[in-house]
């Protein structure tokens, strides 16, 4: 069979997003995007985000410390420690003082779990524990590719909560949109060889998947007009 030569010609991050059209168009166009992005995310919704998310800050931590294990160069390593360094010292602080100034109680990780964020955490850190170096990025390029994608989108028209407009100007930020960069560069820089395609979008598509059953978790149980 003949290859199609423009498919020779794009990135393997390309590649990886146009085979997950669909999930990635539903995580854009979720619920939660477009509250926040029209500035009416409910407060219980937020709530909920926060317990969940505070607690899978605790989680990206372990899936980045085994992609630093994994890493195969000491300049790779340098860049995982730096992002292990961001999540402690400007995310976990976050989730600190927002959950504190809000009146909710600290994330406790005893505390049940919905089913879908449960899923999340645990099909998440699946992948870093038993993948290879690869999966791991590419789990997170997934990840952080979708929220870079949609907070660079969302902090063009801030929220009027300060919480929520900080949540979303922290992963529009430089440093946030460099690190998705580099999770891309890193991918698009394998050889045919390494880059896996079916195991790769296999993974892209399954971690937008359970992403969208995260932030839908956010709004169970409440009582909307």
């Amino acid at each position: 069979m003949q290859m199609n030569p423009h498919m020779t010609q794009q990135t393997h991050s390309a590649r990886l997003l146009a085979s997950a059209t669909d999930v990635w168009q539903a995580m854009q166009a979720h619920r939660f995007v477009v509250d926040i992005e029209r500035d009416q995310l409910p407060a219980e919704a937020f709530a909920r985000y926060l317990s969940y998310e505070g607690r899978f800050v605790e989680t990206a931590m372990a899936i980045f410390g085994y992609a630093l294990v994994k890493a195969d160069t000491i300049a790779h390593k340098h860049w995982l420690i730096g992002v292990l360094n961001a999540l402690s010292t400007e995310q976990v602080p976050y989730f600190e003082r927002t959950l504190a100034a809000l009146n909710l109680p600290a994330a406790h990780d005893d505390a049940p779990l919905p089913a879908a964020v449960a899923a999340f955490d645990s099909g998440m850190l699946e992948i870093a524990r038993n993948g290879t170096y690869e999966e791991v990025i590419v789990s997170m390029l997934a990840a952080e590719w979708m929220y870079g994608t949609w907070c660079t989108r969302a902090d063009q028209t801030p929220s009027r909560n300060p919480f929520v407009r900080e949540w979303v100007a922290l992963h529009a930020e430089p440093t946030f949109l460099s690190q998705v960069q580099w999770l891309k560069d890193q991918v698009d820089g394998w050889s045919e060889q390494r880059f896996d395609f079916a195991r790769s979008s296999a993974i892209f598509r399954k971690v937008l998947a359970l992403e969208i059953d995260f932030h839908s978790a956010c709004y169970a149980a409440l009582t909307l007009s």
